[in-house]
């Protein structure tokens, strides 16, 4: 079975942020306050309230330059095109600093599993088979370099229906490269994973060790990717690491949209994260969290009413 889990475009994220634009009959001029890049990968809709559920005004390209109007309410930002107000998802908009999803927003009590890939050591695949037959979602983040060593294992991954993003090419830290070299490293990740799965990744990217910086962010999104960053580490990466280790780096520093970062290939998984994750899932499933993708960690909490939101236009409103 492929793609059991929601995958990007997500119905929360996507089907809730991109939909028939509608243009307001009456405009209510802004106050320019500054201006906001819009960087997602696709088109995103300006809503008339900051809620998924509310009518679309207008939808704007990505690297559109909206006006934006004032702070931020729930994760919606107030923002203005020729004098049409309305309601954009901030996450996909960059008003200053380039936005990243290092935690979700909270009241939704929801965690999600991230594992990167890349580290090169023996790749457990036990724990995601459990994780999918109990329909636990994670998504999965392989280096290219990975990807072109354990296709086999990348391929099964798909297929159980983990979203797959990228974690990079190369084990570089992306801080220390040019513009140039760091823009060749997301596009040869994207290709080595294409080749593999047979579609591009999905449009979010996590650094490898973490380093990243406003250029770093900014040339990530300017290549089409959500940057993903992880406020609980599991710190699984090296040697001697216990199943003990990797649950007391989780389960007491999980909040409200928290996301977990794992790895699975690494000189201890085995016998730390590979015998840990139950006991993670268990005493998190306990604690009432629900678990959910990346794609929907990114998304606003409320769903969206059934049939609410159409596609997404191939050109933005007028």
């Amino acid at each position: 079975m492929r793609r059991r889990f929601v995958t990007v475009p997500t119905a929360v994220l996507l089907l809730a942020l991109l939909g028939q634009a509608v243009v307001a009959r009456q405009a209510v001029p802004a106050k320019p306050v500054s201006p906001g890049r819009i960087v997602a990968s696709e088109a995103v809709n300006v809503r008339a309230c900051p809620r998924a559920d509310c009518a679309v005004r207008f939808s704007a390209r990505p690297g559109e330059t909206l006006v934006v109007t004032g702070p931020a309410t729930d994760g919606w930002l107030p923002v203005a095109r020729n004098g049409i107000e309305g309601y954009a998802w901030s996450l996909f908009v960059a008003a200053g600093a380039t936005p990243e999803l290092r935690q979700g927003m909270p009241g939704c009590n929801r965690v999600a599993f991230i594992v990167n890939l890349g580290v090169n050591y023996e790749t457990q695949m036990e724990p995601l088979e459990w994780l999918a037959a109990r329909n636990i979602p994670a998504t999965i983040f392989p280096m290219g370099q990975w990807a072109e060593q354990n296709s086999d294992e990348l391929r099964r991954m798909a297929e159980l229906g983990f979203p797959i993003g990228s974690h990079g090419d190369q084990r570089n830290e992306l801080t220390q490269l040019g513009d140039a070299a760091v823009t060749a490293d997301i596009r040869a990740a994207e290709a080595a994973i294409a080749a593999v799965i047979g579609e591009k990744p999905a449009p979010y990217f996590t650094p490898f060790s973490a380093a990243t910086d406003e250029r770093v962010r900014s040339l990530v999104a300017a290549a089409g990717y959500l940057n993903v960053g992880w406020d609980v580490p599991a710190d699984d990466w090296d040697f001697g690491v216990t199943a003990d280790d990797v649950f007391m780096n989780v389960v007491p520093n999980v909040i409200d949209g928290s996301i977990v970062e794992f790895h699975l290939d690494a000189p201890s998984s085995a016998e730390s994260t590979g015998v840990a994750i139950r006991w993670i899932v268990e005493r998190l499933a306990a604690k009432g969290y629900e678990f959910v993708t990346i794609g929907e960690m990114a998304g606003p909490c409320a769903p969206v009413a059934p049939g609410a939101i159409g596609a997404a236009p191939a050109t933005p409103a007028p």
